[in-house]
């Protein structure tokens, strides 16, 4: 008996555990790196679902197509009672020239397509291309839903290291704040020292609002994009600086032919051409050779049994005199056009989505080497106050705001060192090879690399 209790608080006690798992176990995962997150929305986002399922419709679709190559069966069957008053009945029966008679019919019959004007042949052309264009479009949204990955999860790295800052900064400013309260206090300062401290603290103060309700976005964008709440420790990813290539004109020439958006415009395109000739090979006669066989029972006095084989070759055609087979042709002709010319339309957008990328990575690539510079040249001119303050030369007010020049340098540093990460992974996701990097990466926090391309 206090074995079954021991049991079955066991069993209470994992109940439990499961329970507090399922409601609060995603938010107690300890950390994730950039790859885990990407291959984390690879798996389970809708977007690739929808486009899995659309390509699985488009396989069945040529499965369809291709099953009028072979023979089709049809078979029917009919059985009942049935009244008649023919020519039969009446020359065989005296009385009423009509008669009742159980009734049985069957038949089967064995048809196979010989020519239909190449019709079935050019549909499954199509059908092919369709496939191949929803599976080229299906790595471009497995592209996107990478890229999506990747951007928040670098955008909350930004805003946690930029809190982080924020955090040291209020620290200092807060013992800045104190010194100035207790010198005004002792008459070594006046209440004005004091006020423009406490408006210096109240900026930053302001600034924190600012990035914490920006963090609230990114975190809601992160899970959007990856499907999973945001883990408490993340790693900052490698620089794929490495593979930022910049001789421009290469990568456009590259990208414009083999980007997955490009290829899959390609074969939607070759399928409107097949959908054409398809349309054409309507107005030639269809040829299909059948096997049949039927047989019909009833009494004799309206009819008896009877039997039909036949093995025959069946011709058909027709023609609109509207001109209707004409006017699907045109129809047809022109949504080729239109795929066609949407190649080119496709081709300038990545161009321009690959220009873009290019510019972002650029500008952010200058900007952190200023904000560099810039983190340098401040931290100078503190060690310099510092020593003029310690020299009674400038008051502590300067000093704290020289101060919190150095952390807004520091700030400015941080944003750019991780918008410029963002932008060299931006350029792989216009150029269509971000899933390649993101496969062939490592689990590595390496840091950043800031040397000029």
């Amino acid at each position: 008996m206090r074995l079954r209790k021991k049991t079955i608080k066991t069993y209470c006690c994992l109940f439990v555990c499961l329970l507090l798992f399922m409601v609060t176990g995603a938010r107690v995962v300890c950390a994730q790196s950039l790859r885990e997150a990407a291959l984390y929305a690879l798996e389970n986002h809708p977007k690739i679902e929808a486009a899995l399922a659309s390509q699985a419709a488009a396989q069945y679709d040529i499965e369809e197509v291709r099953s009028n190559y072979f023979p089709e069966l049809s078979a029917s069957m009919t059985a009942g009672r049935v009244y008649q008053d023919n020519a039969t009945s009446r020359g065989l029966s005296v009385s009423r020239g009509a008669a009742y008679s159980g009734y049985g019919e069957g038949s089967i019959a064995v048809r196979q397509m010989i020519y239909d004007g190449m019709e079935t042949d050019h549909k499954t052309d199509a059908s092919l291309a369709l496939e191949k264009s929803r599976l080229f479009g299906l790595l471009d949204t497995k592209e996107q839903v990478v890229s999506q990955a990747v951007q928040s999860y670098i955008e909350v790295l930004r805003l946690r290291s930029a809190l982080q800052l924020l955090d040291k900064q209020n620290e200092e400013l807060v013992k800045y704040q104190e010194r100035i309260k207790d010198m005004a206090e002792n008459g070594m300062s006046d209440e004005t020292q004091l006020q423009q401290a406490i408006d210096v603290a109240m900026v930053v103060e302001s600034l924190r609002a600012d990035y914490e309700g920006r963090l609230i976005v990114a975190e809601s964008s992160y899970v959007q994009a990856v499907g999973n709440p945001v883990p408490v420790q993340m790693s900052v990813p490698d620089s794929v600086q490495d593979l930022v290539e910049i001789d421009l004109d290469e990568v456009m020439a590259r990208v414009k032919e083999h980007h997955p958006l490009v290829q899959a415009a390609y074969m939607h395109a070759r399928a409107a051409k097949d959908d054409v000739e398809a349309e054409e090979g309507k107005l030639y006669p269809d040829l299909s050779g059948e096997l049949s066989h039927y047989k019909s029972d009833k009494r004799d006095i309206i009819g008896g049994e009877s039997q039909d084989s036949r093995a025959v070759l069946k011709m058909n055609w027709s023609f609109s005199t509207g001109g209707k087979e004409f006017s699907a042709i045109k129809r047809k002709r022109s949504e080729y056009l239109e795929k066609f010319y949407k190649i080119k339309d496709v081709k300038r957008n990545v161009e321009k989505g690959v220009s873009e990328a290019y510019a972002r990575y650029l500008t952010f690539w200058k900007k952190s080497e200023l904000s560099t510079k810039r983190v340098e040249l401040n931290k100078k001119l503190v060690s310099a106050y510092q020593s003029q303050f310690e020299g009674s030369r400038i008051n502590l007010l300067a000093l704290m705001r020289a101060q919190s020049q150095l952390f807004k340098a520091e700030l400015e540093d941080s944003d750019n060192a991780f918008n410029l990460l963002a932008a060299q992974y931006g350029v792989l996701a216009a150029r269509g090879e971000l899933l390649d990097a993101i496969l062939a990466s490592t689990n590595s926090a390496a840091g950043r690399n800031r040397q000029q391309p």
